[in-house]
């Protein structure tokens, strides 16, 4: 029992003490000792929240009470500027990230956190770290995953998407390799193809050291190793490599909650708590997700899949988690509910899981016109996600484009919350044939909301409000640093 009350403490004290340095708005106040690899996985404890405030509605998944935009109206916060889709000339983001305003950490500083005060801490501690040889590579490998892992969620919020012919000149973010409190990042700011080549060293080395079993899923297992890899690779259009990396994390896991079985239409609540230790989550982690989701997608979600082989009945029992909003909140009629509480449902809106492994396979393999392989590794997801679904029935477009295009529907779908949408919607933006302008007509009832004029807000492709700036607390500290555009 002293033992744990030790480790708890020692924990608080990394957590409390460890910092990054002034270029990540922190103050350093001290230092604290850790030993064994045991000692340095408590610090996975403590990685931080993955905030998805600044990208939030700039997608076309979710809505916002019409009250809360009125309220701000001309005096805009950073929901409702992203609500409707305000460019930077109207609205300052840099200025005004999460953090800028108030002592709470910005996105990329709480990234930068993870990656010097967890994940550098623990690689730099490799050679003096005390424990088995076994025991001191994997918190070693977890660590290079969670770097990794941070860094690909940067890249895509402050930079273009990758693109082999630019990617050695577009502007990337900082690459910072050393626990130092101290150190000053050289260079300023690393290009999107120098980010990319170190997330996937850090995996390349990671994977063989990664358990089959995680000591909790919010450690990255070798499962989770491939599908990030895999993930990695689908974002810079290298599909065969995606297809080989995704089938090592599928044979190892493919497991998925059955929502058909789990999902009671009555209560909008799963029967049994789907929490964060279930079978599809590889990699868990959360952000704040949207209450309410728009009417576009309430009605893909009701659109089943009779396009696809499948008859009238069959129903996609993930709309049965949300329900119609009280009258009292404007634009009811025009949206939909999250119901589950947390104690029910652990949604892993910024992690890795088994159904999208399964979605990757697919559309890489739709990419490539096989459908037979499509259908195969599609088979759990569906199964899992329509009632009354027969898969000797499914009927896929006998064209690529509309073959990939149901894929990212399915994707839009299943990896609802957190920045998927957003990435996505950015990476299939560089391909005409994928590329979509959401839009919004806002308010949906003008009656109910008679103080805005309805108006149709769009985000054109390649729009600024894809590229986030850097805060304006990180410009201000590294005067060399400058944020990218598109």
């Amino acid at each position: 029992m002293q033992t744990k009350i030790l480790k708890v403490f020692l924990l608080f004290l990394v957590i409390s003490l460890s910092s990054c340095k002034k270029w990540l708005d922190i103050t350093p106040k001290g230092k604290i000792l850790l030993l064994s690899a045991q000692d340095y996985s408590l610090l996975f404890d403590a990685v931080t929240y993955y905030d998805n405030t600044d990208t939030k509605y700039l997608d076309d998944e979710g809505w916002r009470n019409a009250s809360n935009i009125s309220s701000v109206w001309n005096a805009w916060n950073l929901t409702a500027a992203n609500m409707l889709y305000l460019s930077n000339s109207d609205y300052d983001r840099s200025l005004n990230a999460t953090g800028n305003a108030g002592s709470s950490s910005t996105f990329y500083q709480s990234m930068y956190e993870n990656i010097s005060t967890i994940a550098n801490t623990i690689i730099d501690a490799e050679d003096e770290m005390q424990g088995t040889e076994t025991e001191v590579k994997t918190v070693v490998a977890e660590a290079k995953m969670l770097r990794a892992y941070c860094y690909f969620l940067l890249i895509n919020v402050y930079a273009k998407p990758y693109d082999a012919a630019t990617a050695s000149t577009d502007g990337g973010v900082p690459l910072k390799l050393d626990p130092s409190i101290e150190s000053i990042p050289e260079p300023a700011k690393n290009t999107v193809a120098e980010v990319y080549a170190q997330i996937e060293k850090d995996i390349n080395e990671a994977i063989p050291d990664l358990n089959i079993n995680a000591k909790t899923p919010y450690h990255f297992n070798k499962a989770a190793g491939y599908a990030l890899k895999a993930k990695v690779h689908l974002f810079k259009k290298e599909y065969d490599d995606c297809i080989t990396a995704a089938l090592e994390s599928y044979n190892l896991n493919h497991q998925v909650f059955n929502l058909v079985t789990l999902v009671n239409a009555t209560t909008h609540k799963p029967t049994i708590p789907l929490l964060a230790t279930g079978e599809e989550n590889l990699f868990f982690a959360t952000s704040s997700e949207s209450t309410y989701i728009c009417q576009e997608l309430i009605n893909l979600y009701n659109s089943g899949l009779q396009a696809y082989g499948q008859t009238s009945t069959t129903k996609d029992v993930r709309l049965d988690l949300y329900k119609r909003p009280s009258s009292t909140i404007k634009d009811y009629m025009f949206m939909l509910g999250w119901v589950p509480t947390a104690k029910d449902f652990s949604r892993n809106l910024e992690g890795i899981k088994t159904t999208e492994v399964m979605l990757m396979l697919a559309e890489c393999y739709a990419r490539k016109g096989q459908n037979d392989k499509v259908k195969e590794y599609l088979q759990p997801y569906l199964q899992s996600r329509y009632k009354n679904y027969v898969h000797t029935n499914l009927s896929l477009p006998t064209d690529i484009t509309s073959t990939v295009k149901f894929i990212i529907a399915e994707r839009r779908k299943e990896l609802l919350g957190g920045h998927n949408r957003f990435f996505d919607l950015k990476r299939l933006n560089t391909e005409v044939q994928y590329q979509k302008v959401p839009t919004r007509l806002f308010p949906a009832d003008p009656v109910a909301t008679n103080t805005i004029p309805q108006q149709t807000y769009t985000l054109p492709v390649n729009s600024p409000l894809y590229v986030v700036p850097f805060p304006s607390k990180v410009l201000e500290n590294d005067p060399r640093l400058t944020s990218n555009t598109w």
